[in-house]
């Protein structure tokens, strides 16, 4: 025996069943959005911090640093900058000074016409000029040029990705992107350090002959510097693949039950419709049918 009135009753139910459903489910999204929100802001502090590691390593000048004793000075051979410092050491009667008192970087572009010009002038005396050869190390080389290119590729990646960090909490595609855009920062930031490593490590390029000696170029602060932002790169491009991770799956799992959702109000359709008939015809409750 089936009661007239019956569904009117169980499609109010079933309604405001969904509609607690629903309710529930918002409120767990939005707590399961607070850790991926916390882990975007995490990643983007780490993205920044590298990136002004990566601007001051690539403004630094001490990339490669050598003493040459013999000419009193201190030389700083940058990627795209040469700069020197000379040094003034105390007078014998000064005993309580131990210190080495140092002048100011004076620097130079490579690509400066004039330091060219210099450089050619030497470079051709290089047999009874002992200057010459580390005027040498002042030429801008193909090596260096590739560096900067590949940092400058790292670096416009790295400004993507934190642009695309900005929106990922919105789209699970900007999650996606920001990723990407992090592994190829990575990525060239890797490849620029590791270009500049193997060709400072060269013969030519890591000792300068003197007068009376031959001196070896040190691996600069600027390059520890580049060092550091690299593995923040790649801390971050590892916490990038999580959050992609996590967004691609909330997002599956939100599609997922909002297809449900929509299957219910589709059942519910018909038994809301079949009450609606029931009302009209103004039969009494509890009236049975065969």
């Amino acid at each position: 025996m089936h009661l007239r009135g019956q569904p009117a009753v169980t499609a109010h139910y079933q309604q405001n069943h969904l509609n607690n459903y629903q309710q529930q489910q918002s409120e767990t999204n939005a707590g399961r959005s607070c850790p991926q929100l916390a882990l975007i802001l995490i990643t983007l502090f780490l993205l920044l911090t590298a990136v002004i590691l990566a601007v001051i390593a690539l403004l630094n000048p001490s990339w490669q640093v050598v003493d040459i004793r013999e000419f009193q000075a201190e030389h700083h051979h940058g990627l795209y900058t040469d700069c020197t410092r000379a040094e003034r050491n105390p007078s014998p009667s000064r005993r309580l000074e131990s210190f080495v008192e140092k002048s100011p970087l004076h620097c130079t572009y490579k690509f400066d016409q004039h330091a060219l010009d210099n450089v050619e002038a030497q470079i051709h005396d290089i047999d009874s000029n002992a200057a010459a050869a580390e005027a040498e190390h002042h030429q801008f080389y193909g090596w260096q040029k590739a560096v900067l290119i590949c940092m400058g590729l790292s670096l416009i990646a790295a400004l993507f990705s934190c642009t695309m960090g900005l929106c990922a909490p919105c789209t699970p595609g900007c999650a996606v992107l920001h990723s990407t855009a992090s592994f190829f920062a990575f990525l060239f930031a890797v490849v620029a350090a590791s270009v500049f490593f193997f060709a400072a490590h060269r013969v030519d390029s890591r000792f300068v002959v003197g007068l009376v000696g031959t001196y070896e170029q040190q691996i600069g602060e600027a390059f520890y510097c580049y060092i550091i932002s690299c593995l923040l790169l790649m801390l971050v491009f590892i916490l990038s693949l999580i959050g992609a991770y996590h967004a691609l799956r909330s997002s599956t799992i939100q599609a997922n039950q909002t297809a449900a959702c929509l299957a219910r109000r589709e059942q519910m359709a018909p038994l809301a419709g079949h009450w609606s008939e029931s009302r009209n015809e103004k039969i009494v409750f509890g009236k049975t049918t065969v």
